[in-house]
């Protein structure tokens, strides 16, 4: 029998082992309904579990494992393990058939070159000897063929994979991790890191693979429920929720940071879409220095010496019941201050924590206040009228009772106005800002003025977010984030400083993995400027921050074309995994007409290929929607992408689509709408930022239609292949 008929033969009784563990998955879930006695929840719960497993063993049905290794432990030298590594782990009978890609041992194919090598389990460093690493195209429970490997890069497969379209690529990308890829995705849940990667250098993907990874490892102590993903737009949310089944996760949280901060606010306020924002920010009419402020430490600093003040106010006056002093102010002021020890403890806590306290202090001291209380009575009684004196006993009956429950009722009372909400509050530091000028910002009164002018309509923009939550955490934290373990923050490059530390704050319990890259921070007006100043304010300069230099997604054409644009703002060019495909297309236009109709032509043509997902790109909204009533004119009827779309149905596998939706995404073929230099100006870091984007949007083949003067930084690709030609 020939290796291949030995594989063929292994593939085959693997199957029929997955056919009968879900014959027996299938019996068990139908049993489990009909024979189960208890809670109802527990019922789902269980039956969930089931219908997962059940999932992703028909999927394995169609392709049970993507590798083998064997590998030999040093002390049974004389043994060798033969491993098949899958998208999930399938047993039976207590024996491993398949082993998760997650498993530690799965490392090695990941990581390790044939020979001597080791990984890390649970209990320590495991060495040994690894004699193969096999690679298999396996499609519909039938072997193509197999690969012998040293490692997972520049081979074969991967080049395979790279080549297919988008949809294969979702399906086929736990074989083709790279091994500075495996690294981050399986570091362990207690490290904080910064990824910053290269247009197509798989941000997005070891995102995801790492909060798979997460959830496999650490089920026995966290719920998937306890991994909470922030992404830059809901496209991309409804994007990387298809993807999160695949990876055999489902129950992780996924927000946009305005989604976030508006359930941890928990009030009514309407956030302000920041299109019109971007837009006039695209076009220079913005004061990008105000969005800036609001997003940096410095406003953060401004609002805690508000709250500072606000809070110390509220032990101004002394504690009374009627007109009797049970309390002075010195006394509670003393013990308010003696709640503020620690970092995260909000003002509710504090509250509770002084009552608490002045309680017990009131107890201790009941027959000195009581005694106090008689004598101040009895100066009051013994002047009063027949009439008064009857109103007076009932009055110091009631108020000795109370300072007998050691005045619970009065301190309450005392402490309400700790009780108001963040936006209220919020409106109340923006009145007042003059006050906390510490900085003598130079465009306070507009800030004032506009801010204000939102709030009084119960709305804010997004740069207010930071504040609102910060305000918020300080007042009443919302508990429900305590149980949050690890958050994955994408597309990072456009939240700025104050952000993180809203993030940071209002997540006590959680460790962080951020993913960006600087080059497209297409919101620079709020984002940040570098790394560092994450690391410093999230994680105190303890965080890891990596680079990922090499660019998978696009052919080595459509990158030079990315690196000129990158390479003009003075971002540096990326590290290319060779893959040659079509020249970029230059298709110079005498009208906006003839723009629509080459666009027409050429998604007609990427449909004739075969791709299964085409992106018209506009550098906004408004040219998004133009373009695409432009098409329609034509014949072509395809829909402009919305925010609240789902890039998932197949409607939307030919679209147009403006930059600040495309990002994050990655389509088939791309056509960028009018490149010229007067829609993106070469001397505007923003608009570099915006054409960047555009361009590593595409995988294979990229279409670059334009009136006038093309955009300089492409006129190099232009001349180049002048030159070939």
């Amino acid at each position: 029998m020939t290796e291949f008929e030995m594989e063929k033969a292994k593939l085959d009784d693997t199957l029929a082992i997955v056919q009968t563990v879900l014959s027996e998955e299938k019996d068990a879930l139908a049993k489990l309904y009909k024979e189960f006695i208890g809670d109802r929840e527990e019922l789902w719960r269980m039956a969930d579990i089931k219908n997962i497993h059940i999932r992703n063993l028909e999927a394995s049905l169609d392709k049970p494992y993507f590798a083998r290794i064997d590998f030999t432990y040093n002390d049974e030298e004389d043994k060798v393990h033969t491993i098949y590594i899958g998208k999930n782990g399938i047993s039976r009978d207590a024996k491993i058939v398949v082993t998760d890609w997650r498993a530690p041992i799965s490392s090695l194919y990941y990581d390790a070159e044939i020979g001597k090598c080791s990984f890390i389990a649970p209990g320590g460093i495991i060495k040994g000897n690894m004699s193969l690493k096999r690679q298999y195209e396996i499609e519909h429970g039938e072997l193509l063929e197999y690969f012998d490997v040293d490692l997972v890069s520049n081979d074969a497969l991967l080049q395979k994979y790279l080549n297919t379209n988008n949809d294969a690529r979702l399906k086929s990308i736990v074989a083709t991790i790279q091994k500075e890829q495996n690294e981050v995705i399986r570091k362990p849940l207690s490290d904080d890191l910064i990824v910053q990667g290269v247009a197509g250098s798989g941000k997005t993907t070891v995102a995801l693979h790492r909060i798979a990874y997460l959830v496999y490892n650490y089920m026995q102590n966290i719920q998937q429920n306890q991994f909470l993903v922030i992404g830059p737009n809901t496209v991309f949310l409804k994007y990387i929720k298809s993807v999160l089944p695949e990876l055999d996760v489902s129950g992780v949280s996924q927000y946009t940071f305005e989604q976030f901060a508006k359930d941890y606010i928990d009030e009514e306020i309407q956030i302000n879409s920041s299109d019109q924002k971007v837009n006039a920010s695209i076009a220079g009419k913005i004061n990008h220095d105000i969005d800036k402020f609001k997003c940096s430490v410095k406003y953060k600093n401004m609002i805690d010496q508000f709250l500072m003040i606000y809070f110390r106010n509220l032990t101004n006056n002394d504690l009374m019941i009627g007109n009797f002093k049970v309390l002075d102010k010195k006394s509670i002021q003393n013990i308010f201050a003696t709640t503020d020890k620690e970092v995260f403890t909000s003002l509710a806590s504090r509250i509770e924590m002084t009552i608490d306290l002045l309680c017990r202090y009131i107890e201790d001291h009941n027959d000195e206040i009581i005694s106090k209380y008689d004598s101040y009575a009895y100066e009051l009684f013994k002047n009063a009228t027949i009439e008064q004196q009857n109103e007076l006993r009932r009055k110091f009956a009631k108020e000795k009772e109370e300072i007998k429950k050691n005045a619970r009722n009065s301190l309450r009372k005392y402490f309400a106005k700790g009780k108001v909400d963040a936006t209220k509050l919020y409106k109340t530091f923006v009145s007042t800002i003059n006050d906390f000028d510490i900085y003598n910002y130079a465009h306070l009164n507009t800030l004032k003025k506009d801010t204000l002018a939102n709030l009084k309509k119960n709305t804010c923009d997004f740069e207010d977010l930071p504040a609102l939550i910060h305000i918020k955490r300080k007042l009443c934290h919302n508990k429900r984030y305590n149980q949050i373990r690890h958050v994955v923050v994408d597309e990072a490059q456009d939240l700025g400083e104050f952000n993180f530390m809203a993030l940071r704050d209002s997540l006590p319990s959680a460790t962080f993995s951020i993913f960006g890259d600087l080059a497209q921070s297409i919101y620079d007006y709020r984002g940040i400027d570098n790394w560092q100043e994450v690391n410093d304010v999230m994680f105190e300069n303890e965080g890891s921050i990596i680079n990922f230099t090499k660019s998978y997604r696009t052919t080595a054409e459509i990158m030079r074309v990315a690196d000129d644009i990158s390479e003009s703002i003075g971002l540096g060019k990326s590290d290319l995994v060779v893959r040659h495909g079509n020249p970029v297309s230059f298709t110079k236009c005498d009208s906006k007409d003839e723009i629509a109709i080459s666009i027409a032509d050429k998604i007609i043509q990427y449909k004739e290929k075969g791709y299964k997902n085409i992106a018209v790109i506009s550098k906004t909204d408004l040219l998004s929607h133009y373009i695409n009533d432009e098409l329609l004119a034509r014949g072509v009827e395809v829909p402009n992408v919305s925010a609240t779309d789902d890039l998932s149905d197949d409607k939307f596998r030919a679209c147009t689509i403006s930059n600040q939706l495309a990002k994050g995404l990655e389509f088939d073929a791309v056509i960028i709408n009018n490149a010229n230099e007067d829609i993106y100006s070469s001397s505007s870091t923003l608009d570099m930022k915006l054409l960047y984007v555009a361009v590593t949007r595409a995988l294979h083949e990229l279409d670059v239609v334009y009136t006038g003067e093309l955009v300089k930084p492409l006129q190099k690709s232009l001349r180049m292949d002048a030159k070939k030609m």
